[in-house]
């Protein structure tokens, strides 16, 4: 049935083996990122073979569903009203909120359990974190950790590219591995891990110019679809296909590449100046934005091109491609967010191929 998303098992498999060996051949621990699929069962179970460490997510709700054998990291920070099922269905959580470190410890307590805590250091790219240049409350949060009986301190992690852009490099990673010195010496603790790569670091793990103090890398984009958006790159020695979009053709007709009418606002409220390019061969496709944005799939077929879509429906032109008819199907390769919409969404079927 379509539209639907094939996963390649043997593709994907490979993906996740050659960034688990780069990690595990200088001694880190890798953290697959599994948001990007919803951890759906099928593909999950690919995963739990492999020789990944940890599984982690951004939503405790995929965390609560999993059965596995590897360690549950919940990376985005706490709700306090999910406190109950963070604590339940994950081993170590993303903190940086004194009072929901707080709330963690009396639930950890109630469910007689203790609860790793990796606390989140923000190095510039603005999103969440203990700001680094913010020495008196870094302070006061890791007392706050350290003197809570069922809360432990497991290292501090990073999270660079995902909202302001800024790159992984050698000054931002050093400034993270001073902020763990400064906590080791202050407290006179032991940080096990220190969390500062993602798929933003690939370069530098290739170039082995991370430094081995930062130990801990948490990926998703990288072996699920062999690319590093934030520099934009395409990871060669990684698959860019072991995920597949696919939509099959409902409608084929030659029509005006400009509307005939008075125009106004199309459905989302937008203006849009059409070109008239004559007569198109167009066809629609059964998939909208209520299921994925088409500026997130890439045609394999160069002759395919997208016009628009609305929520239901995507339009197409095969101008150069005439030989298809109404049943066809296209298949397209992913970008993260698409791969993201499309397992989200309920309309879309899964399979593993």
């Amino acid at each position: 049935m379509y539209p639907c998303v094939e996963c390649y098992r043997k593709k994907l498999l490979q993906n996740i083996e050659t960034v688990t060996r780069m990690m595990h051949a200088d001694r880190k621990i890798m953290c697959a990122v599994v948001k990007g699929f919803c951890a759906d069962d099928s593909v999950m179970e690919i995963l739990e073979e492999s020789s990944v460490d940890w599984i982690a997510d951004s939503r405790i709700e995929d965390l609560a569903k999993l059965h596995t054998r590897k360690t549950r990291f919940l990376i985005r920070l706490s709700q306090p009203c999910e406190i109950k099922d963070v604590v339940a269905s994950s081993e170590v959580s993303f903190e940086s909120e004194i009072e929901t470190l707080q709330l963690l410890q009396e639930e950890a307590q109630r469910q007689h359990k203790n609860h790793g805590v990796i606390l989140a250091i923000d190095m510039g790219d603005l999103r969440e974190g203990i700001l680094f240049q913010n020495l008196e409350e870094l302070n006061e949060t890791v007392e706050t950790i350290l003197r809570s009986p069922n809360l432990k301190l497991l290292g501090i992690g990073t999270n660079l590219g995902c909202f302001g852009g800024v790159m992984t490099d050698l000054i931002n990673m050093q400034g993270l591995i001073d902020t763990a010195s400064h906590i080791e010496h202050k407290f006179s603790v032991t940080l096990p891990y220190i969390s500062g790569m993602t798929t933003a670091a690939m370069e530098m793990i290739e170039n082995k110019t991370m430094p081995l103090q930062v130990n801990h890398g948490r990926f998703g984009e990288a072996w699920l679809i062999g690319f590093d958006s934030v520099d934009n790159r395409r990871l060669a020695y990684l698959h860019d296909d072991a995920f597949l979009f696919k939509a099959q053709i409902i409608e084929l007709k030659e029509k005006p590449s400009r509307p005939i009418g008075h125009i106004g606002g199309n459905a989302y409220g937008e203006h849009i100046e059409y070109k008239n390019e004559g007569l198109m061969h167009r066809a629609l496709l059964a998939f909208g934005t209520q299921d994925v944005k088409y500026e997130y799939l890439v045609p394999l077929d160069e002759n395919v091109e997208f016009i628009g879509a609305s929520s239901d429906h995507t339009i197409i032109s095969l101008r150069n491609a005439e030989q298809y008819k109404v049943g066809d199907v296209l298949a397209f390769k992913l970008k993260y967010h698409a791969l993201l919409h499309l397992y989200t969404s309920k309309y879309v079927k899964k399979y593993v191929v």
